[in-house]
C-alpha cells in the first residue's frame, strides 16, 4: 500500500482506494494503466497531495472517468492537479453531468483511448449510462463493475441500513438493487449484455464502485449468480 493506494497488479498499474462521499458511506476509485497513461475511474474527492504524488510511481494521469452520473465528485480536484487530463463519461450521461458538474469539459467514453488490454464498455439498458472496465492480467481479467455489483462491508446507520438489508443489497458481494432501481431502464438488456461479457472475459477479480475488491476463486460464478437476479 502506498499513501492509501492498494495495488491489485503492479505490472498493469491497477490500484484502488476508498473515499468517503457522505457520512458513513464510501466509494471506490480505480486506477488502470492505459496506452497513453493512467486512467482514473470514479476519482475520489478529498485526497491530499501525497496521494496524488504516489500515483507518479505508476505513470502519468491522462484521463478521469465518471462511470455514471453519480461518480463525479472528485473531477474538479483531480483536474486542478492534472490539468492535461481529459474527463470522460458514458455518452448518455453527458447532459446530466454538464448540470451536476458544470465547468468540466466532458467527453464521451468512446473518445477514451483503450488498448493495452484495457476495455471500457457502456452496456445497453441504463437510463443515463454506466461503465464496465475490463483489464487483462496474468491472473485473468480484473473487472470494474460500476454501481451494479457492490461489496459493502461498513453498513450505514438507519434508515439506509434497513433499506440495504431489506433489499439484500448489503452486506457483502451483492447485486446493488438500489442502483438497479435508480440506473437501469431495461433489466434484461443489462443482464444479457453482462452475462455475455462474463462468458467472454470471466473476472478473476471484481472491483465494485462501493466496497473492496472480490478476488475469491469463484468470483466469476458469484457475479453471474447476482446478475441473474436482474
Amino acid at each position: 500500500m502506498t499513501e492509501g493506494w492498494n495495488v491489485v497488479d503492479e505490472e498493469r498499474g491497477i490500484l484502488w482506494r476508498e473515499y468517503p462521499f457522505t457520512k458513513g458511506a464510501y466509494a471506490t476509485t480505480l486506477v488502470v494503466r492505459g496506452p497513453e497513461g493512467l486512467i482514473v475511474v470514479s476519482p475520489g474527492a478529498g485526497l491530499d497531495a501525497r496521494a496524488f504524488d504516489a500515483l507518479r510511481e505508476h505513470g502519468e494521469v491522462r484521463a478521469l472517468v465518471a462511470n455514471n452520473t453519480f461518480h463525479h465528485l472528485g473531477q474538479k480536484d483531480w483536474r486542478a492537479r492534472f490539468p492535461d487530463a481529459t474527463s470522460h463519461c458514458p455518452s448518455a450521461a453527458i447532459t446530466t453531468l454538464a448540470k451536476k458538474a458544470p465547468g468540466v469539459p466532458w467527453r464521451p467514453l468512446s473518445d477514451l483511448a483503450s488498448g493495452a488490454g484495457a476495455r471500457f464498455h457502456e452496456p445497453p439498458g441504463f437510463k443515463t449510462g454506466e461503465t464496465i472496465v475490463q483489464v487483462d492480467t496474468k491472473r485473468g481479467a480484473v473487472w470494474w463493475s460500476g454501481d451494479l455489483l457492490a461489496n459493502i462491508q461498513r453498513m450505514p446507520g438507519p434508515p439506509i441500513r434497513w433499506l440495504f438489508s431489506l433489499t439484500d443489497s448489503a452486506p457483502g458481494f451483492r447485486l446493488f438493487k438500489l442502483a438497479v432501481w435508480t440506473l437501469v431502464k431495461d433489466r434484461a438488456a443489462v443482464r444479457d449484455a453482462l452475462l455475455r461479457e462474463l462468458d467472454a472475459h470471466p473476472p478473476a477479480i471484481v472491483v465494485p464502485a462501493h466496497g473492496p475488491p472480490v478476488d475469491t476463486a469463484d468470483v466469476a460464478e458469484r457475479a453471474r449468480a447476482q446478475l441473474k437476479k436482474l
